[in-house]
């Protein structure tokens, strides 16, 4: 066998759980790059290698700011840049960008991507958000690529000042487009699930996917749906994803709610949801602050109609009274207004059902965006 001719590529994130962004298309950029996952210890990036055929690293790092095991991990990255020497480091999540976008440099890394998947002082007050601001504005300054997931995290970048710099969106946008093939709600069965729920054909299903987290909207999405349950005795809510008590927790008195109430269903983490998003008659997604929306994009192609805050990102994916509905975030009346409409308007939820698949598919298929991800890291290599 001779050596390998690829360029090295490391693809860092902060912890293995991100790595789900590049489903499908680690395996696709690795015939061109020779591929390695740099990421904190877990299974999880042990599967993501193997499942993709490329190598793995692992290097412990806090998503919270930590200053002694941030210190710790730049160390350990510097370490392994300057042994492995790869052609192209590409950062992802706000600390491992911050961290290996200053490895990178300091080694002399040719191409050194930072992919902003979203914004973390979005959302923060006071030095906090001062601080995540600096640390964008390092990671910026350290790159020699900028890419976004949106052209509302462009603007956002230009308009608090982060960087000069070109940045860049590829395709209409989202760090992987979306496998319309596996997304398609006529090849996904739903019946067992309906029957494990106790669903009637009669019920109205709204339903959640991601973290349930405060600045998920969680606390404004269980108070408008307890209002909402007291109109309407056919209304069920499912909430699909993981509780996060260290970083931004629900208040006690929603998750008591989640616990208590029959109507609320928490179905925890689940590997495939595509059959939970063919149960629901409406996605519901209150967020703060996003710089896409993967889950958005996901339900709009199983053909389910959204509610979704005007936010960035969010309002690319969502077009007002074509695919779904815009409200301000953290506005508990306001999604209130906008779920009891959906019930109570059953033509306008079948148009846009119609509509949902057809906006997304035009606009993100996955193997159009990958093509363009690949033509563009092959010329900025």
């Amino acid at each position: 066998m001779g050596l390998d001719s690829r360029k090295k590529m490391f693809i860092i994130t902060t912890v293995p759980d991100a790595l789900i962004f590049f489903q499908g298309q680690i395996s696709y950029l690795s015939k061109e790059f020779n591929i390695t996952l740099v990421s904190s210890a877990g299974d999880k990036l042990v599967k993501k290698a193997k499942e993709h055929g490329v190598n793995y690293h692992s290097i412990e790092m806090k998503r919270e700011i930590s200053v002694f095991n941030d210190l710790l991990s730049l160390f350990k990255l510097l370490f392994f840049f300057f042994k492995e020497k790869p052609d192209i480091v590409h950062g992802n999540t706000p600390k491992a960008s911050f961290l290996s976008m200053i490895a990178s440099y300091i080694v002399g890394v040719k191409t050194r991507i930072y992919y902003i998947h979203g914004l973390r002082y979005e959302g923060e007050k006071g030095i906090k958000r001062k601080v995540l601001m600096f640390i964008e504005k390092i990671s910026t300054f350290l790159a020699t690529n900028i890419f976004v997931v949106s052209n509302g995290l462009v603007n956002e970048l230009k308009k608090n000042k982060i960087t000069r710099k070109k940045v860049s969106v590829i395709g209409n946008g989202s760090i992987n487009g979306i496998n319309s093939d596996f997304f398609d709600p006529s090849i996904v069965q739903s019946n067992l699930q309906r029957e494990e729920l106790l669903l009637k054909n009669t019920d109205f299903v709204f339903g959640f996917v991601g973290r349930l987290v405060g600045d998920k909207g969680i606390n404004e999405l269980v108070t408008a749906f307890s209002r909402i349950q007291e109109e309407f005795v056919n209304a069920k809510l499912l909430l699909i994803g993981r509780y996060e008590e260290h970083l931004n927790p629900i208040k006690p008195e929603i998750k008591k709610e989640i616990e208590e109430n029959s109507s609320i269903f928490f179905l925890g983490f689940k590997e495939d949801v595509r059959p939970y998003y063919k149960i629901m008659d409406l996605f519901v997604f209150p967020s703060y602050r996003e710089g896409f929306g993967v889950s958005l994009m996901e339900a709009g192609a199983m053909s389910i109609p959204s509610i979704s805050s005007n936010i960035t990102g969010c309002n690319e994916i969502v077009k007002n009274n074509v695919n779904g509905f815009l409200i301000p975030a953290r506005d508990a009346k306001a999604l209130y207004d906008k779920m009891k409409f959906c019930i109570e308007n059953k033509e306008v939820m079948r148009k846009m059902k119609k509509n949902s698949r057809n906006v997304i598919v035009e606009a993100y298929e996955q193997k159009k965006h990958w093509e363009e991800v690949m033509k563009i890291y092959k010329i900025i290599s």
